[in-house]
């Protein structure tokens, strides 16, 4: 497996990224039914009861890392609320992940709104890389003027134009094109990976290197060309 591909919760699969646990994991499955006896009791022991068998498109799966549950009817999670993408880059501002976690947990009851949300978390998201964060349009202009990488311009765009489209009324339907939802917290995610992630990563390597060869490259630098 890939370890930054995301195989979200699929009826049937044997292994998925768990919507408890976000990890990897094998999924123990078995089919839902009423039983006659329990070892508990609860306020439903006080109420009518019915004892007829649930059909065969209720099932469970288990997750064997955090041993927590996830309820289906047919092939649809019903419990918990499911997030069917990739965890949000944890070098996100805390604000940020928040949004993109509640974008992720509204998709399937509204994929205009979770659009919505995103552009928000994109605002920000310019915010935390220098910008004001009060014109998306205006700040990703100004970081195409500080050299962004044009693939980074790109989803910028894509992210901010579509999100716009589930606030205005616009040419692109979210309602029956949600799957260009879902490819938003994927450019979301590769924009803090280009923006903030891979650079820290690159930071934090140099500065492990031997204090006399930074040194002897920061002469290097300051002496010009020959």
């Amino acid at each position: 497996m890939s370890k930054n591909k995301h195989f979200p919760p699929k009826y049937g699969k044997s292994e998925f990224h768990c919507v408890h646990c976000n990890v990897f994991a094998r999924q123990f499955w078995a089919h839902l039914q009423t039983l006659t006896t329990f070892t508990w009791t609860s306020v439903v022991d006080q109420m009518p009861k019915f004892t007829e068998q649930l059909t065969s498109q209720w099932t469970v799966s288990k997750c064997s890392h955090c041993s927590e549950h996830i309820i289906w009817h047919k092939d649809t999670i019903v419990y918990p609320r499911s997030l069917i993408v990739e965890a949000p880059n944890t070098d996100l501002d805390q604000e940020i992940q928040e949004d993109y976690l509640e974008a992720a947990r509204i998709f399937s009851d509204s994929p205009r709104a979770s659009a919505a949300l995103l552009r928000l978390a994109l605002q920000k998201l310019c915010k935390q890389l220098g910008e004001k964060g009060e014109n998306i349009n205006q700040d990703i202009k100004n970081l195409v003027k500080k050299g962004l990488n044009p693939l980074v311009q790109k989803s910028l765009d894509s992210l901010r134009i579509t999100g716009n489209n589930a606030v205005h009324p616009g040419n692109i339907n979210l309602i029956e094109e949600p799957e260009r939802v879902l490819k938003l917290f994927e450019l979301l995610n590769f924009i803090a990976a280009k923006m903030i992630t891979e650079p820290k990563e690159i930071e934090e390597f140099y500065e492990e290197l031997p204090e006399s060869s930074r040194e002897s490259v920061a002469q290097r630098d300051s002496e010009g060309d020959t």
